[in-house]
């Protein structure tokens, strides 16, 4: 492998909180020589100078990036998330050059098991390493969005068994810049098609070139509404918070006061600094609280056959050696005694 590997998270000043508490517990299972890097997109003059007590001790080094050709793109971004995601894509300029490979976080995402496993991999040459889309449990059943997201795998070119979540990505330098330019220059052409803005076009840049890692690395939410792999003495190495409300908005099912372990150390660290907690859209988080009830009621009580069938394929998922990386070893993993 050439270079060293690191840890990256990429965030504006709105989102700083949750996203310094990310990469503490990436600091928390990585080894010390593992660097950290979390770039802040167009901070206030001054503002990064405020956080060096914050990150004493830790491997977490805060900088500022500008892109200016992000707003190029603010009318091409269909999703929910903050235009501030497409950041990701230009990752590629902003990584100091003795780094070769980087696991690229969102940041709501917490670190919950050693990464040191996954870092030490070689990625693929000419591709990118990355999780299953919770679409993977359900895209098979009756449903009435199932045509649409045929028809939107269908334009990006993807499998169903390939379509990755973009939320954590492992991938060399070298492979990424060219995923990178391809799907800016899809996003660009084809904005109509990206119906998950940044995570559309990657998978259209990456088609083909996708090596899965098991859910360990990516345990998102709808993942978690099916099966707290906790219940099988399994430990994913990162969860992620997908949708609204996060924990910290409002601890509850299926992400409990547990997964805010970070967060409130990152409110310690950022006492006195000037960072304020993000503030979501009440009905968003109205939106996501009714999602996750109604879906909890269905399958109990409508549909419980489909809470067992997606639970047997987060099993499967679970249990699967990631492609195109076989040695890379499923730590936490215990047999149970059934």
């Amino acid at each position: 492998m050439t270079g060293k590997a690191a840890v990256v998270l990429v965030t504006d000043q709105n989102y700083f909180l949750p996203t310094f508490a990310a990469a503490l517990s990436a600091d928390a299972h990585t080894q010390a020589g593992t660097p950290i890097f979390l770039f802040v997109v167009d901070p206030e003059e001054g503002w990064l100078e405020q956080f060096g007590a914050a990150v004493a001790g830790t491997k977490i080094a805060v900088s500022a990036a500008r892109f200016p050709q992000l707003a190029e793109f603010a009318g091409s971004h269909r999703d929910v998330v903050p235009p501030i995601a497409l950041a990701r894509l230009w990752l590629g300029t902003l990584l100091p050059s003795g780094v070769g490979r980087f696991l690229y976080i969102d940041g709501d995402t917490m670190g919950g098991e050693d990464l040191e496993g996954l870092l030490a991999t070689p990625p693929p040459e000419e591709g990118l390493m990355a999780v299953p889309d919770f679409m993977r449990i359900y895209i098979d059943e009756v449903s009435f969005s199932k045509a649409k997201d045929l028809v939107h795998l269908k334009d990006l070119g993807c499998t169903v068994s390939h379509y990755f979540n973009s939320g954590v990505i492992y991938a060399s330098r070298r492979a990424w810049n060219p995923i990178a330019s391809s799907a800016i220059q899809f996003l660009r052409k084809y904005p109509e098609r990206c119906l998950a803005s940044d995570q559309s076009a990657l998978n259209f840049g990456a088609a083909g070139k996708v090596g899965l890692l098991s859910p360990r690395y990516n345990y998102q939410t709808e993942y978690m509404m099916v099966l707290d792999p906790r219940e099988l003495r399994i430990r994913p190495a990162i969860w992620h918070f997908v949708g609204a409300p996060k924990p910290w908005d409002e601890a509850g099912w299926p992400w409990g006061e547990y997964f805010n372990i970070f967060y409130r150390e990152a409110e310690r660290r950022l006492l006195g600094c000037k960072v304020a907690a993000p503030v979501p859209p009440q009905a968003q988080i109205a939106a996501g609280l009714r999602h996750r009830s109604r879906s909890r009621f269905r399958m109990k009580w409508l549909y419980p056959w489909r809470s067992y069938s997606r639970k047997r394929k987060v099993i499967s998922l679970l249990r699967e050696p990631s492609s195109e990386a076989k040695s890379v070893p499923v730590a936490g993993l215990v047999p149970s005694a059934g």
